[in-house]
């Protein structure tokens, strides 16, 4: 009863919420827009440690997939990693990966992080089941995983590569540098490897991307911005911007708590559209002469469907303190635990070079918000050790591995934490111009641009030497000269 009492109110939050997308700012989690073979995909699961650092340990389900369609019995193993989602069928059914594995006989497998999707730990997510929500733990989930499947499989010979988007594509490469023994080599796609938590160059990004796709679209957002701005100052300014954008109740102001979350939830739409390469409907909207004011245009943006917005900071609290396992809102509370514990990573508007410069959405917004829903202990300085260990744990930009590529699109505002120069001649990296978010995963389209058509031949040419050179450090004499050419 006790139990129930304390998360009554959580439960009518999330009634009253109707998740309005407004606090995730991260991880890509769709794959290939389309699916070209309908192949047969097993669903699995593993038993693992819950800590594998201590023997005695209790243990939990792991799922994973499995497609074994194309093995010849002397492919690779490759394994796409899952990260902060619930993993499906993509990318071992359409992608470029898939089609890399299909050319070279592969085994394929993609696995689910702990506590994501349908690996459930615990039916509870307090703070004391989520200090086992760790990269570290995540790692040896997937040794473990690689010693299960080759024992399965009896292929203890067999070489491992390992694939991963946004965090999972750190996953790739940390794996490459503790476990070099099981896994021979790593393909990692928009990983942000270095965590920060100002990352004020996100927003630079964004604007970037904009005005490199229109500048009458960055005046008009400009405008809009602008309007808000002043709107914000008055109680009469407050009540219009209700209206507007078809809020429930009148926003808050008054804290740096509310006052960041109204502006994450107006700038949502605009911010999102640059990581997820849909910048074009932004801008259509923006430019859009039906609507007289930029400020109409942002609203009608903004507006999913008829019914008013109840998001506010106070709800999302409450909603973030819900501890039993819940579909929706178990993913965005434990990527927040992992942000408030590991990497930070976290937009503000700390930059006179983008556009959102006018609003003050700072560090502080982003630690009080760790505080208020896992305890006071989780503040800046907690934070700011976090992130001190990741980088000096795992190398930041300057990881010592080997056979290890690094994709990055040029649009993408993760880009910034990722690895951009060669690390050696074994361990390239590639940036595409133009190119958003893992968006090298994809499918081949007819709208692809030719840099992007570039980088994946140049993909699927280093991952084929991985493969024909038995693994060995190999020296691409031709890369710098590519590089240079794009």
């Amino acid at each position: 009863m006790a139990f129930q009492a304390k998360h009554r109110s959580t439960i009518q939050c999330i009634g009253n919420f109707g998740f309005y997308d407004f606090n995730y700012d991260g991880i890509i989690r769709h794959g290939p827009n389309r699916t070209e073979k309908n192949v047969p995909i097993k669903e699995k699961w593993i038993t693992q440690p819950l800590d594998h650092f201590h023997l005695y340990s209790r243990e939990w389900k792991m799922r994973y997939l499995e497609n074994d369609n194309y093995f010849n019995g002397s492919g690779p193993i490759f394994i796409m990693l899952g990260g902060e989602w619930q993993i499906g069928e993509h990318y071992l059914q359409s992608g470029l990966i898939h089609d890399i594995g299909f050319e070279h006989g592969a085994l394929m497998y993609k696995t689910e992080h702990r506590f994501y999707g349908k690996s459930i730990v615990s039916q509870y997510t307090g703070v004391e089941f989520l200090k086992f929500l760790n990269v570290d733990q995540a790692l040896a989930d997937v040794a473990y995983f690689i010693e299960f499947i080759k024992e399965e499989k009896n292929l203890r010979d067999r070489s491992v590569i390992v694939f991963g988007c946004s965090y999972a594509g750190n996953m790739a490469v940390w794996m490459r540098l503790k476990y070099p023994h099981l896994v021979q080599a790593a393909y990692a796609t928009g990983a942000p490897v270095l965590a920060k938590g100002n990352f004020f160059e996100y927003m630079e990004v964004v604007t970037a991307s904009y005005k490199k796709h229109s500048e009458e679209c960055v005046t008009e957002i400009a405008k809009a911005i602008k309007s808000l701005e002043e709107m914000l100052l008055t109680e009469k300014g407050l009540t219009a911007i209700k209206e507007q954008f078809n809020f429930c109740i009148l926003p808050d102001t008054s804290t740096i708590s509310g006052y960041g979350t109204l502006i994450k939830i107006l700038t949502n739409k605009i911010v999102g559209a640059v990581q997820k390469n849909n910048v074009s409907y932004v801008c259509q909207m923006m430019t859009d002469k039906s609507l007289k004011t930029s400020l109409q245009r942002l609203a009608q943006l903004n507006r999913e469907s008829e019914d008013c917005i109840r998001a506010n900071y106070t709800i999302l609290v409450c909603l973030m303190r819900y501890e039993p396992w819940h579909p929706i809102i178990s993913s965005q509370r434990q990527w927040l635990f992992q942000t408030c514990t590991e990497y930070g990573y976290y937009p503000t508007t700390d930059s006179d070079n983008s556009m959102f410069g006018a609003f003050n959405v700072t560090l502080e917004y982003h630690t009080k918000h760790c505080r208020d829903v896992f305890g006071k202990e989780y503040n800046e300085h907690f934070l700011s050790r976090g992130i001190k260990r990741t980088n000096l744990m795992y190398g930041g930009k300057k990881p010592d591995v080997r056979n290890v590529l690094f994709v990055n699109g040029n649009r993408d505002p993760w880009h910034v934490l990722s690895v951009l120069e060669d690390l050696n001649d074994s361990s390239p990296s590639i940036l595409i111009d133009g190119s958003s978010h893992c968006t090298d995963l994809g499918n081949f389209q007819f709208s692809d641009s030719l840099n992007l058509l570039f980088a994946r031949y140049r993909i699927r040419q280093i991952v084929g030497k991985w493969i024909q050179s038995g693994y060995g450090e190999f020296i691409d004499p031709d890369l710098k000269a590519v590089r240079a050419e794009t």
